[in-house]
């Protein structure tokens, strides 16, 4: 297959081998297109870009990157055992792919449901929202942060505030009598453009299978915004 043809893309979701610099964009709408247009101009990494929608693959024109037509989250629990633990997932849906991915995978008669999460955490996070799924979106800015923020350490680059401490460290932080709270950092690949590696969420999975049954409060954040899902496992 030609990565670069416009017109071409891959319908089987079950793949046995995966470079181990491989980057995979799961969603292909709005900003997984960006990232796609990024990461095509700034690395020689293998790419590749997820949906389950035919027509968001085909929009893809111009670049050098192999589009998958398949659910993303379906493909990394199918092809979680194949996948390198430096491979690099980008979440670009409108779901919290973490635990979405977790409430797939885990097996060994564990089951997971997703519940509220607890409201007494808020008074010690800034802002805050209600995700579309259930989960809680937690960011320090109340504004639309500008596409290209390059994520600075101590201080936002809009407003000029200083930061005591970046977000997925403030989420981790919390302390919770009846959560056990698990927050996997998403490190910046480009300004404006963050991901993870498959090793977070082989560790996330690790952890809940070794610490079990309980309630959860599993998180992905970077420096200054953060999704975090509540579940319950049994």
């Amino acid at each position: 297959m030609n990565d670069s043809d416009p017109e071409t893309y891959e319908s089987h979701c079950v793949h046995d081998s995966f470079p181990k610099d491989a980057i995979f964009i799961i969603g292909a709408g709005h900003f997984g297109k960006r990232a796609a247009s990024i990461l095509s101009q700034k690395t020689d990494s293998s790419l590749s870009i997820l949906d389950k929608d035919e027509h968001r693959l085909l929009e893809i024109k111009g670049i050098t990157i192999k589009k998958i037509r398949c659910d993303g989250i379906d493909f990394l629990v199918r092809n979680f055992h194949f996948l390198s633990p430096t491979n690099i997932i980008i979440p670009a849906i409108p779901v919290h792919l973490a635990s979405e991915w977790l409430k797939q995978y885990l097996d060994d008669g564990l089951e997971v449901k997703q519940i509220e999460v607890p409201k007494g955490i808020t008074p010690f996070l800034p802002h805050t929202w209600h995700g579309s799924e259930g989960s809680l979106l937690v960011s320090y800015a109340d504004f639309q942060c500008p596409d290209d923020c390059p994520e600075p350490a101590g201080y936002c680059t809009v407003t000029g505030d200083k930061r005591k401490s970046p977000l997925y460290e403030l989420l981790g932080q919390l302390k919770l009598s009846d959560f056990k709270v698990h927050i996997i950092r998403s490190r910046q690949l480009a300004p404006g453009l963050g991901g993870f590696r498959v090793d977070d969420l082989k560790s996330l999975a690790a952890r809940v299978r070794d610490e079990g049954i309980g309630r959860w409060l599993v998180g992905t954040a970077c420096r200054c915004h953060g999704t975090v899902t509540a579940l319950k496992i049994k």
